[in-house]
């Protein structure tokens, strides 16, 4: 037993494995696979999320836009700087004032740090605006993560066929499906168990507080629902889906099959936060 585990012995095991030359992706992942006898359990993960990416669209790891911590290019310099302190984000895609389903640039936190002596100075959002890149929902993981890689570029706006914006990603979600979730100082322990709430204010038991970014599926499994998530992807998306408008979203009430939802904050872009009541 302890010669098997040696690791002279499972250098030479591997190196008989690897005698028989895959000739597909599909015999290759098998290969890794069969290969647990010899490797850590987190190094065959890892190949496997490296053979994966070819697989996965860039569609299923960006981040939603109703998700997107965003900017507008005729925003106020106080507004803008609120929203760089409250998020903690580094990069911010900025939208078109003429066309609001376009982004027009990425604004980085760094370049706006003289600012933030002077609050009062006038700001051109214009002249601080970096390039996006912008890359197609279908396109390849593996491909975007090269992308980045090239341009010295962490993020990317993803456009939908008709050329709007659908979605934000990063070089971080790319890698996240290579070595799994990447946590930082500004990642929330176990959100999922926020997201859905019981609401104690209401008097009887089929209300609750909903985080508009709850995933539809995540909504679905636990309050026994079945809201299909084809083309958004969050309670919030589904919301702003079906009534079409960006502003005066507090207090908006909508019936969907035999659920009322309450929108209970937001602010001019986006909801966050929704009372659901199983009617």
């Amino acid at each position: 037993m302890q010669e098997e585990s040696s690791p002279s012995w499972g250098m030479r095991g591997l190196r008989k494995w690897l005698k028989t030359e895959p000739e597909t992706r599909d015999e290759l992942l098998k290969l890794v696979q069969d290969s647990r006898r010899f490797l850590e359990p987190d190094t065959v993960a890892m190949l496997e999320g490296v053979l994966d990416l070819p697989a996965t669209k860039i569609r299923e790891v960006m981040t939603p836009r109703t998700a997107m911590v965003s900017l507008q290019e005729d925003d106020k310099l106080l507004d803008i700087l609120d929203v760089l302190i409250e998020s903690a984000h580094s990069r911010f895609p900025v939208f078109s004032a003429d066309q609001p389903d376009n982004v027009v640039g990425m604004l980085l936190a760094k370049d706006l740090l003289p600012f933030l002596k002077d609050r009062n100075q006038q700001l051109d959002i214009h002249s601080l605006m970096r390039q996006p890149l912008y890359v197609p929902e279908s396109a390849r993981s593996d491909q975007v993560m090269r992308m980045l890689k090239n341009t010295q570029t962490h993020i990317a706006v993803v456009i939908d066929e008709y050329g709007t914006t659908s979605g934000l990603v990063t070089l971080e979600d790319i890698l996240e499906e290579i070595v799994g979730e990447i946590e930082d100082e500004h990642d929330k322990i176990d959100v999922e168990a926020q997201f859905i709430v019981p609401d104690h204010s209401a008097t009887h038991a089929n209300s609750w507080i909903v985080q508009a970014l709850t995933p539809i599926e995540h909504f679905n499994s636990i309050l026994d629902a079945n809201f299909s998530d084809d083309e958004v992807e969050t309670v919030g998306g589904l919301l702003l889906q079906e009534i079409e408008l960006v502003s005066d979203l507090q207090g908006q009430v909508i019936e969907l099959e035999n659920w009322s939802f309450t929108i209970i904050e937001a602010d001019s872009r986006s909801i966050h936060l929704i009372r659901a009541v199983r009617q």
